[in-house]
Protein backbone atom coordinates (compact mmCIF):
# COMPACT_ATOMS: atom_id res chain seq x y z
CA UNK A 1 0.00 0.00 0.00
CA UNK A 2 1.28 3.61 -0.74
CA UNK A 3 1.81 5.56 1.94
CA UNK A 4 2.16 9.94 1.46
CA UNK A 5 5.43 10.88 2.11
CA UNK A 6 6.17 13.58 4.50
CA UNK A 7 8.61 16.28 5.58
CA UNK A 8 9.58 16.86 8.88
CA UNK A 9 9.95 20.06 9.81
CA UNK A 10 13.16 21.07 11.44
CA UNK A 11 13.28 22.37 14.24
CA UNK A 12 15.73 25.85 14.54
CA UNK A 13 16.86 26.68 17.94
CA UNK A 14 16.56 30.14 19.03
CA UNK A 15 19.57 32.53 19.44
CA UNK A 16 19.67 35.21 21.41
CA UNK A 17 20.83 38.68 19.75
CA UNK A 18 24.02 39.18 21.50
CA UNK A 19 24.29 35.75 23.82
CA UNK A 20 27.86 34.51 23.86
CA UNK A 21 28.26 31.33 21.29
CA UNK A 22 28.99 28.92 24.18
CA UNK A 23 26.32 30.42 25.88
CA UNK A 24 28.57 30.44 29.03
CA UNK A 25 26.91 34.12 30.82
CA UNK A 26 29.29 33.46 33.68
CA UNK A 27 32.34 34.48 31.23
CA UNK A 28 33.55 38.28 31.18
CA UNK A 29 35.68 40.13 29.26
CA UNK A 30 38.18 42.61 31.19
CA UNK A 31 37.80 45.68 29.94
CA UNK A 32 41.29 46.81 30.08
CA UNK A 33 42.65 43.37 28.87
CA UNK A 34 40.17 42.56 26.32
CA UNK A 35 40.86 38.16 28.16
CA UNK A 36 37.81 36.62 29.05
CA UNK A 37 37.77 34.85 32.57
CA UNK A 38 34.77 33.19 34.87
CA UNK A 39 32.90 36.80 37.12
CA UNK A 40 34.25 35.51 40.05
CA UNK A 41 37.87 36.34 39.50
CA UNK A 42 36.83 39.74 38.19
CA UNK A 43 35.65 43.03 40.15
CA UNK A 44 33.09 44.51 38.43
CA UNK A 45 32.29 48.33 38.05
CA UNK A 46 29.55 50.55 37.73
CA UNK A 47 28.78 54.25 36.99
CA UNK A 48 26.80 56.21 40.02
CA UNK A 49 24.91 58.93 38.73
CA UNK A 50 27.61 61.67 38.68
CA UNK A 51 29.57 59.39 36.44
CA UNK A 52 32.21 58.04 38.76
CA UNK A 53 33.68 54.61 38.76
CA UNK A 54 32.25 52.81 41.80
CA UNK A 55 33.05 48.93 42.92
CA UNK A 56 29.74 46.80 42.47
CA UNK A 57 31.11 44.22 45.18
CA UNK A 58 28.20 42.46 45.52
CA UNK A 59 27.31 42.71 41.47
CA UNK A 60 24.27 43.88 42.26
CA UNK A 61 24.00 47.57 41.03
CA UNK A 62 22.33 48.57 37.60
CA UNK A 63 24.01 50.23 34.79
CA UNK A 64 26.48 48.18 32.58
CA UNK A 65 29.17 46.40 34.59
CA UNK A 66 32.76 47.23 33.49
CA UNK A 67 34.91 44.13 34.96
CA UNK A 68 38.30 44.04 35.69
CA UNK A 69 41.15 41.45 36.57
CA UNK A 70 42.60 42.34 40.21
CA UNK A 71 46.11 42.88 39.51
CA UNK A 72 48.50 45.58 39.48
CA UNK A 73 49.28 46.92 35.91
CA UNK A 74 44.89 46.06 35.07
CA UNK A 75 43.98 48.28 38.06
CA UNK A 76 46.42 51.10 37.47
CA UNK A 77 45.40 51.12 33.81
CA UNK A 78 41.98 51.43 34.97
CA UNK A 79 42.93 54.09 37.36
CA UNK A 80 43.62 56.21 34.15
CA UNK A 81 39.70 56.23 33.13
CA UNK A 82 39.96 56.42 29.23
CA UNK A 83 38.74 52.94 29.59
CA UNK A 84 36.67 53.02 31.50
CA UNK A 85 35.10 55.84 29.60
CA UNK A 86 35.60 54.21 26.13
CA UNK A 87 33.21 51.33 27.53
CA UNK A 88 30.97 53.56 28.84
CA UNK A 89 30.84 56.02 26.28
CA UNK A 90 31.15 59.17 28.11
CA UNK A 91 33.45 60.60 30.93
CA UNK A 92 34.13 58.50 33.23
CA UNK A 93 35.43 59.84 36.59
CA UNK A 94 38.33 58.20 38.76
CA UNK A 95 38.11 58.64 41.90
CA UNK A 96 41.89 59.86 43.41
CA UNK A 97 42.07 57.16 46.18
CA UNK A 98 40.67 54.73 43.38
CA UNK A 99 42.84 51.51 44.90
CA UNK A 100 42.58 52.33 48.38
CA UNK A 101 38.62 52.30 48.39
CA UNK A 102 39.01 49.04 46.04
CA UNK A 103 40.93 47.09 49.10
CA UNK A 104 39.25 48.93 51.73
CA UNK A 105 35.73 47.64 50.34
CA UNK A 106 37.56 44.09 49.87
CA UNK A 107 38.50 44.05 53.09
CA UNK A 108 35.38 45.03 54.67
CA UNK A 109 33.38 42.29 52.60
CA UNK A 110 35.59 39.70 53.64
CA UNK A 111 35.88 40.69 57.33
CA UNK A 112 31.81 41.40 57.15
CA UNK A 113 31.66 37.56 55.55
CA UNK A 114 33.92 35.93 58.27
CA UNK A 115 31.94 37.17 61.05
CA UNK A 116 28.57 35.99 59.76
CA UNK A 117 30.53 32.53 59.29
CA UNK A 118 31.43 33.04 62.73
CA UNK A 119 27.83 33.36 64.64
CA UNK A 120 26.69 30.38 62.08
CA UNK A 121 29.34 27.94 62.96
CA UNK A 122 31.10 28.12 59.73
CA UNK A 123 34.43 29.80 60.42
CA UNK A 124 36.25 29.16 63.40
CA UNK A 125 39.57 30.67 65.30
CA UNK A 126 42.47 29.53 66.35
CA UNK A 127 45.30 26.70 65.85
CA UNK A 128 44.25 24.00 66.94
CA UNK A 129 40.46 24.09 65.55
CA UNK A 130 41.81 24.84 62.31
CA UNK A 131 44.50 22.05 62.26
CA UNK A 132 41.60 19.46 63.24
CA UNK A 133 38.90 20.78 61.06
CA UNK A 134 41.66 20.54 58.15
CA UNK A 135 42.69 17.23 59.06
CA UNK A 136 39.25 15.73 59.15
CA UNK A 137 38.58 17.35 55.83
CA UNK A 138 35.61 19.47 57.45
CA UNK A 139 37.89 22.95 56.53
CA UNK A 140 38.29 23.82 53.39
CA UNK A 141 39.38 27.16 53.01
CA UNK A 142 42.55 28.48 55.50
CA UNK A 143 42.66 32.50 55.69
CA UNK A 144 46.10 32.93 57.66
CA UNK A 145 46.88 36.51 59.19
CA UNK A 146 49.79 38.24 56.94
CA UNK A 147 51.83 38.81 59.71
CA UNK A 148 52.13 35.15 60.80
CA UNK A 149 54.31 32.61 60.62
CA UNK A 150 54.11 31.25 56.63
CA UNK A 151 56.36 27.81 57.96
CA UNK A 152 53.43 27.44 60.50
CA UNK A 153 50.74 28.10 58.04
CA UNK A 154 51.79 25.54 55.07
CA UNK A 155 52.65 23.06 58.50
CA UNK A 156 48.38 23.39 59.01
CA UNK A 157 47.58 21.59 55.38
CA UNK A 158 48.77 18.06 55.32
CA UNK A 159 49.97 16.51 51.94
CA UNK A 160 46.78 15.12 50.14
CA UNK A 161 44.52 17.43 52.25
CA UNK A 162 42.18 19.66 49.59
CA UNK A 163 42.66 23.43 51.71
CA UNK A 164 43.10 26.59 50.16
CA UNK A 165 45.35 29.17 51.88
CA UNK A 166 45.21 33.12 51.67
CA UNK A 167 47.40 35.60 53.80
CA UNK A 168 46.00 38.89 52.55
CA UNK A 169 44.80 39.96 56.18
CA UNK A 170 46.73 41.37 58.67
CA UNK A 171 46.23 39.92 62.08
CA UNK A 172 44.48 43.12 63.06
CA UNK A 173 42.09 42.89 60.39
CA UNK A 174 40.93 39.14 61.15
CA UNK A 175 41.01 39.98 64.67
CA UNK A 176 38.10 42.28 63.62
CA UNK A 177 36.07 39.44 62.38
CA UNK A 178 35.82 38.27 65.74
CA UNK A 179 35.84 40.70 67.88
CA UNK A 180 39.05 40.89 69.33
CA UNK A 181 42.76 42.88 68.96
CA UNK A 182 43.83 39.89 66.85
CA UNK A 183 43.62 36.86 65.31
CA UNK A 184 46.20 34.64 63.43
CA UNK A 185 44.23 31.00 62.09
CA UNK A 186 40.85 31.07 60.62
CA UNK A 187 39.34 27.87 58.75
CA UNK A 188 36.12 28.00 56.45
CA UNK A 189 34.28 24.91 56.88
CA UNK A 190 33.01 23.70 52.99
CA UNK A 191 30.14 24.57 51.24
CA UNK A 192 28.60 28.21 49.67
CA UNK A 193 30.57 30.80 52.49
CA UNK A 194 33.79 28.89 51.54
CA UNK A 195 33.48 29.88 48.38
CA UNK A 196 32.92 33.58 48.57
CA UNK A 197 35.09 33.81 50.75
CA UNK A 198 37.76 32.08 48.89
CA UNK A 199 37.34 34.38 45.78
CA UNK A 200 36.85 37.34 47.96
CA UNK A 201 40.72 36.42 49.93
CA UNK A 202 41.60 35.69 45.99
CA UNK A 203 41.03 39.23 44.90
CA UNK A 204 42.70 40.54 47.89
CA UNK A 205 45.57 39.07 48.32
CA UNK A 206 46.35 39.81 44.02
CA UNK A 207 45.87 43.34 45.15
CA UNK A 208 47.53 43.45 47.93
CA UNK A 209 50.88 41.42 45.81
CA UNK A 210 51.83 44.91 45.04
CA UNK A 211 54.72 46.54 45.98
CA UNK A 212 54.22 49.44 48.10
CA UNK A 213 50.40 48.78 47.59
CA UNK A 214 49.03 51.53 49.89
CA UNK A 215 46.63 49.91 52.87
CA UNK A 216 46.23 53.02 54.64
CA UNK A 217 44.38 56.11 53.48
CA UNK A 218 46.90 58.09 50.94
CA UNK A 219 48.06 62.23 51.66
CA UNK A 220 45.05 63.55 49.32
CA UNK A 221 46.82 66.77 49.72
CA UNK A 222 49.75 66.23 48.28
Amino acid sequence: MFRPFTVKKIRRRKVTRGQPKNHDLRIRRCVITGKKYDQDELLKFTLNPKGVAVLDINRKLPGRGMWVFPDRDTLEKAANGNHFSRVARRNVEIPTDFLYTIDRKLVDYLTGILSLGRKSGVVVAGFEKVRLGISENIITVLVQASDGSDRQGRKLIPRGVSCKRYRCLSSTELGEAFGRESVIYVGVKDGPMAHRIAITAQKLERIRRMEGFQTTLPDLAS
